[in-house]
């Protein structure tokens, strides 16, 4: 039994984690250790305007729009902000470019510019169960996401797919995605047979904790029937709330298998049930492996959008909700907060099951006694459901998520018509912009209220951000080739997206002193490159970081490829593979090594990972 509590450790143990320490190393050109923070080409700054957008809707979900700047208020940590910017935006058709490219928020301005058009990231979470219906639910759900992209959204809105751990580019497109979409529905069942036949009881403790290699021709199956809309494989987001979450549920699981001499005390079972929310065991691992993916793929979805420019809106479905430790509303407002910060609205759909009769069916929405506008806020749970009480948490957080980050609940509901809700809300929003009274930039989350002096409105807005000084790069190819590394790097896995292949040989420099030479082949087929006076031209970032024998990072060095070919050396490339040679300065007998590439014109990444043992030994 010891063993058994030892290994659910294992079991929800997170290795994966974004923006590391690697992330704080200077990508400089050719040159290797050093800490200096942050990509060449950047700049620090503090907070400057800071943009709130505000949908205001009637009881009937319609936007309303005839709202002046004098009938908003806006407090931070409770204290009242002057409002420096104004303005009232409304999206209506416009032509759509379909080549250009998603626009990123680098440098704070001083001023607030209106969007164009909407951003949406779909995350397609965890599936309900196959055996009771999962896949005809999930079907029917993504028929009413298709119907929504098809359909509902503009022209010029950009959309984009993420699934498991593959993303695709944003575009304005839409039948591409439509595509990815349908193919979704045809594959993505055999990659939820696997996960759920290996998250279902003790035989989660001895499976694979990520997606294994043997799975991911499926996953990217899902995306490669649409070549002319990139994507890429995505490093999983860090769960900030992650030591909590693991300690909790290791600590419930000792409870519950107990140790078979001892038995289990009454006060330890009635402990153990307070914190998996009454399910039995066999119950609680499946759900609760679901809802550490689902937190995995939230947080990784708000680093895609973190960037980019304006509001954006992160539609996240999943079969049943997510299952945290005890209902733990503190986890619910740490993803929250990393949302806020990153301006982006999650709007949750629930995609599983019926609702008892007693179970309301609509996101709770909490309203003042005096007068003015109110805003969602978490509905209390029902009182004496004939669902369990995990099956009301699991739904509360979903509805507690979309409430702090300014977003919508779909819960026991027609999908196809909560997504025209979503597309008829955001159809028109305020931007509000004010300078912070408080100049403490100490790096602490601050609270964000609006409030409306007209009743009978709801209001959906972030609800806050981080106050920091930032790096913030002004050159948006460099700024993404040194986040795909970072991540990538920051990654224990490996990425395919580019393949090459890495070995190591003993060498020497100029002075005779020993090094370790790194020779990279990289394979070509899958580059962009872009003719250019009869020449074939692309574009690699490539990064080696190092570590001693116990994985201390001892430094790293970042290479450019400019390549500029001529057809038979294109054509030779296309063969053999692209070289490049990196040399280390040591002699140490144990390295490990982790190489990544990064093509910056088809913004794709490949790494891998190797050890180098007694390469010095007599």
């Amino acid at each position: 039994m010891r063993l058994l509590r030892s290994m659910v450790v294992i079991l929800f143990s997170i290795s994966a984690s974004l923006f590391t320490a690697s992330s704080q190393t200077s990508p400089t050109k050719g040159q290797s250790g050093g800490q200096q923070l942050g990509p060449p080409g950047t700049i620090r700054v503090r907070v400057g305007l800071v943009p709130v957008d505000v949908i205001v809707t009637d009881d009937h979900d319609r936007p309303v729009t005839d709202l002046r700047q004098e009938d908003f208020q806006v407090f931070e940590n409770g204290r009242p902000q002057d409002i420096r910017h104004f303005s009232v935006q409304a999206f209506t058709p416009a032509a759509k470019e379909v080549t250009a490219p998603s626009t990123l928020r680098l440098v704070p301005t001083l001023e607030l510019a209106p969007q164009e058009g909407r951003t949406f990231l779909i995350l397609l979470g965890r599936w309900p169960d196959l055996a009771q219906g999962g896949a005809h639910q999930t079907v029917t759900a993504v028929d009413a996401l298709i119907q929504f992209v098809r359909s509902d959204l503009l022209p010029q809105d950009q959309v984009a797919v993420y699934a498991y751990n593959r993303a695709t580019d944003f575009t304005t497109d839409h039948e591409q995605v439509v595509r990815v979409l349908e193919q979704y529905k045809k594959v993505a069942d055999k990659v939820e047979l696997w996960l759920q036949s290996h998250l279902r009881g003790f035989a989660a403790y001895y499976g694979a904790k990520q997606i294994p290699q043997s799975l991911q021709p499926n996953i990217d199956a899902i995306f490669s029937e649409v070549p002319e809309l990139a994507s890429r494989q995505v490093p999983q987001g860090r769960i900030t709330a992650e030591g909590k979450i693991v300690g909790q549920w290791d600590k419930a699981t000792g409870l519950i298998l107990g140790d078979a001499a001892e038995g289990v005390s009454g006060f330890d079972q009635t402990e153990a049930d307070a914190i998996t929310l009454g399910l039995p065991f066999d119950e609680f691992i499946p759900r609760a492996a679901d809802a550490i993916q689902d937190a995995q793929n939230i947080y990784t979805c708000i680093e895609y959008l973190r960037y980019m420019e304006g509001e954006k809106h992160l539609l996240f479905f999943t079969g049943n909700g997510m299952l945290f430790p005890e209902g733990d509303a503190d986890i619910d407002k740490g993803i929250a907060g990393v949302a806020n910060d990153a301006r982006v609205a999650i709007d949750t759909f629930q995609t599983g099951g019926l609702a008892p009769t007693i179970m309301p069916t609509t996101g709770g929405v909490q309203r003042s006694a005096g007068k003015g506008a109110t805003t969602p806020a978490p509905a209390p749970a029902p009182m004496g459901s004939v669902f369990s009480s995990a099956g009301t948490f699991m739904i509360q957080s979903l509805k507690n998520i979309s409430a702090l980050t300014g977003g919508h609940t779909a819960v026991y509901q027609d999908l196809g018509k909560a997504l025209a809700t979503v597309n008829e809300a955001t159809r028109a929003e305020y931007l509000l912009g004010y300078y912070p009274k408080d100049e403490n930039w100490n790096g602490k989350y601050r609270q964000i209220n609006v409030k409306v002096d007209r009743p009978g409105l709801k209001l959906f807005f972030r609800r806050g951000y981080f106050a920091r000084d930032k790096l913030q790069p002004y050159d948006r190819a460099e700024f993404l080739a040194f986040s795909r590394i970072s991540a990538a790097g920051g990654w224990a896995e490996d990425i395919d997206d580019i393949s090459f292949k890495l070995s190591t040989s003993r060498a020497t420099d100029e002075r005779s002193q020993p090094q370790l030479k790194v020779d990279l082949k990289i394979a070509a087929a899958k580059l962009a490159f872009k003719n250019s006076d009869n020449l074939h031209v692309g574009k690699l970032r490539i990064a080696l970081f190092y570590a001693d024998s116990a994985k201390r990072p001892l430094g790293n060095i970042w290479k450019t490829l400019d390549l500029k070919l001529p057809d038979a050396n294109y054509q030779e490339y296309m063969k053999s593979g692209i070289p490049c040679s990196i040399l280390i300065p040591t002699n140490s007998k144990d390295l490990f090594l982790k190489a990544v590439v990064y093509d910056m014109q088809g913004d794709r990444v490949g790494s891998r990972q190797a050890r180098v043992e007694k390469l010095w030994a007599p």
